[in-house]
């Protein structure tokens, strides 16, 4: 099993590498935007999910080669902050790396309220911590929790980690059409994160297909919700112009010194740099434009093997 993904291309983190520490769809929520499909183990259990001595040789075989990466990023298929040995994973990164580059962690909140979960997370240098809704009955509607999770402690939760947490947090609202999108809920929110005092918020959007069919709101109703929230409120869209630019080259520098090394499948890129086979072919187009490498049947090859 490889914990680790990546890097990949990440709207809000430029080139992540990410960190899977929970077994598949393993989460405390069932969100009805989520692009894994549905949650198949529903638990707020905190448990050991890693074989540490793995992890540890995975991340420095991964490291060894000196990837670009602006940040390594625990989020995954499930909560992470489900597993109870998340501080020793953040320290173990930290080690590893020789704090060469930052500690994110994505999480739904739902444990936040737990003072051993907060522990865990203060030695990473960025939390984003989701808040979908403003109120307990959208919650409910969106991120379809257990039914011990309530509304309340989430709520709780963020303000507690605000006072104790000395790194940055940026709070995710996703954005659902005709759900949370509306004016009263913007409202609402702008309460709360006076309150929570993130450092920003950023709106998304699911763009990714869903196992439920939902809807996208209209642009225009997304600024109108940013407008009434306040400042420090950035919407997550696509890449643009030269940071878009920097990934790519980014990204095709890492496909090249991967087949300097060895030969490669289609297959083998794929999973290796977590692309989907459209946006890897057209990298691979470009590094085939340049004459150096070659193709057959079944691999891509440095031309003078």
């Amino acid at each position: 099993m490889s914990y680790f993904y990546g890097p990949v291309p990440s709207r809000r983190l430029g080139l992540s590498l990410g960190v899977d520490i929970v077994k598949k769809k393993t989460c405390s929520f069932d969100c009805i935007y989520c692009q894994l499909g549905r949650t198949t183990n529903k638990t707020i259990e905190r448990q050991s999910f890693i074989d540490f001595k793995k992890f540890r040789l995975q991340l420095k075989k991964i490291i060894k080669k000196n990837p670009s990466i602006d940040y390594i990023t625990i989020s995954g298929s499930g909560e992470p902050t489900l597993n109870k040995d998340l501080g020793k994973i953040i320290k173990a990164i930290k080690r590893i790396t020789k704090n060469k580059y930052p500690v994110c962690v994505i999480t739904n909140s739902s444990l936040l309220h737990l003072k051993e979960v907060r522990d865990d997370l203060q030695l990473s240098d960025l939390i984003i911590p989701s808040l979908d809704a403003a109120d307990a009955k959208t919650f409910y509607k969106i991120d379809r929790p257990l039914a011990c999770v309530k509304f309340k402690k989430i709520t709780e939760g963020l303000i507690s980690l605000r006072k104790e947490f000395k790194g940055k947090i940026w709070l995710e609202i996703v954005l659902v059409g005709g759900i949370n999108d509306t004016i009263e809920q913007a409202r609402k929110f702008k309460k709360l994160i006076e309150i929570i005092k993130p450092d920003k918020v950023q709106l998304n959007i699911p763009i990714r297909p869903s196992a439920t069919k939902i809807k996208l709101p209209p642009k225009e109703k997304i600024y109108q919700f940013k407008k009434n929230i306040g400042q420090d409120v950035e919407i997550i869209f696509n890449y643009k112009g030269k940071k878009q630019k920097k990934l790519e080259k980014a990204i095709e520098f890492q496909i090249l010194n991967y087949l300097k090394r060895r030969p490669a499948t289609l297959k083998d890129l794929k999973v290796c740099f977590n692309l989907g086979l459209t946006t890897l072919k057209k990298y691979l187009k470009k590094i085939l434009n340049k004459k150096i490498y070659k193709k057959n049947q079944y691999f891509i090859f440095k031309g003078n093997r």
